[in-house]
Formats: structure tokens, C-alpha cells, sequence
């Protein structure tokens, strides 16, 4: 019964078994697998094309493409010379770590007490030369998010972990961190730390949120005749990319709730962060082929799970999204915490 390794995503090895001569793929036991980057930076992750031809049915939608990148993060064992989620950062020696010093309350046997200044949680570092089409502003190449894992339940966002945006140029920062940054607090909220991950960046176009298009009857009608006779659902399947991404349309949930600057303008979309890649339903037109083969049928075929390779579960399997202006001076940046 020979057989050949096929994929490993997300602790799951994927192989074909060869059973007197009847190839059939099966999944093995999960395990904790991290990839080296030597092996992960191979593309291993492609997007499916568009299935249908909007410009048949939905020609007034094609001005609105945008592209994406999306980042397909996957487990491993990034250096702060890497692009990552949840990996360490090119941080400089002479600059202290950032701290949240918003009281926060610490469950301790039952008891809530006081804690003191949280370190922030690395979440995201995008360099330019992996996602050059970033809007980094003049003289840096480099895109750092942290957050605080906490509740903040007093912000306008509501109980959800508390953000940090840096700016920075890499061959400015010099001299790094000599040790590890602080370890994650103890008693974080749960799926509130991104386990590491490498990232293979591919660009995808994609179409806004139905909730972005104003509501016309009539388009609504071929929308619903497109997913009648093709099976491939507008909103879950033809639309917004899911999953962790920089640029294109925000994935809204919830309906959409752009930042406005203060200059009046409302923000563009930088990256958006997600508890998963893709569910069961999204899984069928956004799972790389490499997960789960090139040929899908949406009306016969099923996925068998979802995607969380982050280990990330913000809220209910929602995400957060980054907001920038480019027109003002500092590029200032706005979030949004959205889920079900």
C-alpha cells in the first residue's frame, strides 16, 4: 500500500494511498507541525479562479474589483527578518516594549483582581517585499500590529483586545531586541494570542460585501438567479475573501461601519485580521486547491472543517479590521472588531 505525503496545514497531514492500484486521499491523525520556512515559502497556496463570469450577469460590479492579498498564514517558525502572524518582530534594542496600562481585571479563584500593564501580543509584520502594494508610507518598509489580549469593555469597539499600529524602517531599526519579548500574560482570554505562522502572500481580485451595494431589486433578482442555477453563493463564494489579508474589501459580518478621519474622508482597508482561512460553505471557493482539490461542485460537495491555523478566536470566529488615510499627514489608522 504505497503512498505519498501530500500537504501539511494546520497540524493535518494530507496523504494518497495507493490500495491496489485506486488512489484515495486521507487525513491522518493532526499533530503539531510547524513548517520550516525553507519548505513553506513554495506557493502551497492557490486560489481557486472565479468560478462564474460576473461580467455576464453582474457587469456594473466589475469597476468595483479590487485585489487582495491574501496571506494564507501556516504554522511555523518564523524570525523577525520574516513576514508572520503571531511571530517575533525586527524591534529595536534602544525602544521598550509597548505596554497597555489600562487597568485590567485578572480572574484569580473566582476573585477578580487588578493587573498591571499587559505586554502587547505581536500580531502581524508585513514587509515590503512581500506585499509590496501595502501603502507604506514614504521611508518605511515595514508594517508591525500588536494588540492587548484583554477585554477593554469601556472602548468604543467594545470588549475586544486593543490594538497598535508601527510604521517602520527596517534599516533604521539597527541593533535588535537582544532577548525574546515578554511572554503573553497569564490568563489571557482564549484565542487571543496567534500561535506563529509564516505566510505565502498571493494576490486574489474580489468583489465588496453585498451589504456594500445599495439595493436594487432588480440586480438582487440575477444575484438570486446566479446562485439558482450555478450553486455558487454571491456572499459566501463570489465576493470577499476571507481569512487573514491586506487591502481589498473588508469581510463585514456584521453591516459595514467604515472609519471616517478627521479629515472627513473615509479610510481604505489595510489588513484584515481573522480568527480562520475559511469554513465549511466560504471553504469551497476560498480553500486553497492544495487543501482540497481543483474540482468543486457547491451543490454536491462538502468540506470537511474549517481553517484556523492562527489558533486565533476573536469573539465569535470574528476578526478585526485595520483602517488607514493616506491623504493626511502621520497616516492615521482606525479598527473595527466584527463578528456574528
Amino acid at each position: 500500500m504505497p503512498s505519498a505525503l501530500d500537504s501539511v496545514d494546520d497540524g493535518q497531514v494530507w496523504a494518497d494511498v495507493f490500495i491496489f492500484g485506486q488512489k484515495t486521499r486521507i487525513s491522518l491523525p493532526r499533530c503539531e507541525v510547524a513548517l520550516p520556512r525553507e519548505v513553506h515559502r513554495l506557493g502551497m497556496h492557490t486560489t481557486r479562479a472565479q468560478p462564474v463570469d460576473l461580467a455576464d450577469c453582474l457587469p456594473e460590479l466589475l469597476p468595483m474589483a479590487r485585489t487582495t492579498t491574501r496571506l494564507h498564514p501556516c504554522p511555523g517558525n518564523p524570525s523577525t527578518s520574516d513576514s508572520s502572524v503571531g511571530g517575533p518582530l525586527c524591534w529595536p534594542a534602544v525602544e521598550p516594549w509597548p505596554h497597555c496600562t489600562t487597568p485590567h481585571d485578572a480572574p484569580t479563584d473566582g476573585v477578580h483582581e487588578p493587573r498591571g500593564p499587559v505586554p502587547l501580543v505581536p500580531v502581524v509584520q508585513l514587509y515590503a517585499r512581500d506585499v509590496p502594494e501595502l501603502p507604506f508610507p514614504p521611508g518605511t518598509d515595514v508594517l508591525q500590529v500588536l494588540w492587548c489580549p484583554f477585554d477593554h469593555p469601556d472602548d468604543d469597539e467594545g470588549p475586544w483586545p486593543r490594538p497598535a499600529l508601527y510604521w517602520r524602517d527596517e534599516a533604521a531599526v539597527g541593533a535588535q531586541l537582544a532577548a525574546d519579548p515578554p511572554e503573553p500574560s497569564e490568563g489571557n482570554p482564549f484565542g487571543t494570542v496567534p500561535r506563529p505562522c509564516l505566510v505565502d502572500p498571493e494576490q486574489v481580485v474580489e468583489y465588496p460585501n453585498p451589504d456594500e451595494l445599495e439595493y436594487q431589486p432588480e440586480r438582487a433578482s440575477r444575484i438570486a438567479a446566479l446562485e439558482a442555477a450555478t450553486g455558487w453563493s454571491y456572499f459566501r463564494h463570489l465576493s470577499v475573501a476571507p481569512g487573514v489579508k491586506a487591502g481589498g474589501w473588508p469581510g463585514w459580518t456584521q453591516p459595514p461601519r467604515w472609519p471616517e478621519c478627521a479629515c472627513g474622508r473615509r479610510m481604505e482597508h489595510l489588513i484584515t485580521v481573522s480568527s480562520r482561512e475559511y469554513d465549511v460553505e466560504s471553504g469551497k471557493r476560498w480553500a486553497p486547491i492544495q487543501h482540497v482539490g481543483a474540482d468543486i461542485d457547491p451543490r454536491v460537495d462538502s468540506i470537511e472543517r474549517g481553517f484556523s491555523p492562527t489558533s486565533l478566536c476573536i469573539g465569535d470566529m470574528g476578526g478585526m479590521h485595520l483602517f488607514v488615510c493616506r491623504s493626511c499627514p502621520g497616516t492615521p489608522w482606525a479598527y473595527r472588531f466584527d463578528c456574528s
